[in-house]
């Protein structure tokens, strides 16, 4: 625990910045969405679960209809048919109705995660109705021609491109295709050249039809409005839904590859190192201290990499990130550096990682990261869209829409014993895919 005295200090600014920030944020140290300000679930007419949480901070409101699935439900060699078909569900037909949506300031976007999509339309609360009913019309009815399809697929070409292009996604993408062998969470979001050839119309209307229905689907509200008004907008406008069948995409967990080496090769004079983990399910505790772990390694200065950056000037970028799924986490840990010091920075990224297994934390360190975790989240929360995508992921994956408040006992429930044993198991370097994103060594300028 030697050495570690300067990343105590460095934190503890921070850390007493953050405190007085959610102090004013929060009068009395209430734990965000709980009590009678929190976020509660009904069931609408059309059978519909409805998650709602009102908030008079703004005159805004923020709808997500969620669609369970996501990359988990795509079939084999149908790689980025969730996307997709998301993508054409939001498709505004006419350039009135486009025109109608960007004078009242509403916004319609989509993403497609590993165990769910999301459609979030956003608008000034005045104007929620019309937005309404302009989505619900769509979404339910939407124009799946030959000719849309094809758009689409030339607009996930971009957006695959666009990925490869980011060292850290081509990464994240080549990880997680790594442990789940290339299908459902390990296919590629926006698709592969071999499986956009295959999907056509029929592909399309036959994932839609399965999955946006009143079985699979739920909302997602955050608004200053009272809630019986929006629920009954949303009766009204989310009407025609078939009833369907529940999802039934099974819980797939991660397997430790035979080949645990990745190598992108890039012609960039950047080179990206990364280690990724796989975690246990997202029971409560393993969630607390995945959260934990994610921000103790990589999230910010006073990280355990930090210091790679700011004081042994290895990497000009560090960072850790955590991605859930029903059966999993997979945690990614990561610096950027110059190609002339990649082998030195892959050494002392091991050196980091071994020294924290072997080691373990002290007190202090726990401390800070606790806060640190709990800022992170009041910032992730801080935009109604955001909270909006935090409580529909909490339910998808089995942890409950109001799991927040429990999330914070969670994290002051981890002791010094169960993080560092869980740190010593995680982080088991059998157990790990590492990653490299660049020009072989023997090719750098």
């Amino acid at each position: 625990m030697s050495g570690r005295s300067g990343v105590v200090v460095r934190r503890s600014a921070l850390v007493l910045a953050l405190l007085l920030l959610a102090a004013a944020r929060r009068p009395g140290g209430a734990v965000p969405l709980a009590g009678a300000d929190g976020p509660e679930k009904t069931v609408l007419k059309s059978g519909i679960p409805c998650i709602y949480h009102r908030d008079g901070s703004s005159p805004v409101t923020v709808v997500g209809l969620v669609v369970r699935g996501g990359k988990s439900a795509v079939p084999r060699g149908l790689d980025g048919l969730a996307a997709m078909t998301t993508r054409l569900a939001l498709e505004i037909p006419d350039e009135g109705k486009v025109r109608d949506l960007m004078a009242q300031a509403t916004r319609m976007s989509f993403v497609c995660l590993e165990d769910h999509s999301v459609i979030l339309i956003e608008c000034l609360s005045e104007n929620l109705e019309e937005a309404l009913r302009v989505a619900g019309k769509i979404i339910q009815d939407p124009l799946i021609s030959g000719l849309r399809v094809g758009r689409a697929k030339e607009l996930l070409r971009l957006y695959g491109r666009a990925e490869e292009d980011d060292a850290g996604t081509a990464a994240h993408n080549a990880i997680l295709s790594r442990y789940f062998s290339g299908d459902g969470y390990g296919s590629a979001l926006y698709g592969t050249e071999e499986s956009l050839k295959a999907i056509g119309r029929k592909e399309v209307l036959e994932f839609f039809r399965s999955r946006f229905t009143a079985a699979s689907v739920f909302f997602t509200v955050v608004s200053d409005l009272e809630p019986a008004p929006v629920r009954g907008l949303l009766d009204k406008y989310f009407s025609a839904l078939p009833e369907g069948a529940p999802d039934a995409s099974p819980v797939v967990t991660p397997a430790i590859p035979a080949e645990k080496a990745v190598r992108l090769r890039r012609d960039t004079k950047q080179t990206f190192i990364g280690q990724a983990y796989p975690l246990p399910a997202p029971e409560p505790s393993g969630y607390a201290k995945g959260v934990l772990a994610e921000v103790l390694i990589g999230r910010g200065p006073g990280s355990r990499l930090w210091g790679l950056r700011a004081d042994e000037r290895l990497a000009y970028n560090v960072g850790a990130n955590l991605t859930w799924t029903r059966g999993a986490g997979i945690l990614e840990v990561f610096l950027e550096t110059e190609n002339a010091k990649s082998i030195r920075a892959s050494e002392a990224l091991d050196r980091e990682l071994d020294e924290l297994r072997a080691g373990g934390i002290a007190a202090g360190e726990l401390e800070s990261t606790r806060v640190m975790a709990k800022a992170g989240l009041l910032r992730s929360i801080e935009l109604k869209s955001g909270r909006a995508r935090l409580l529909c992921g909490f339910e998808i994956l089995g942890l409950g829409f109001d799991h927040l408040p429990r999330l914070f006992a969670a994290i002051d429930a981890v002791g010094l014993d169960d993080i560092n044993a869980y740190l010593q198991t995680v982080l088991a370097p059998e157990r790990a895919v590492r990653i490299t994103v660049g020009p072989d060594e023997g090719q750098v300028r």
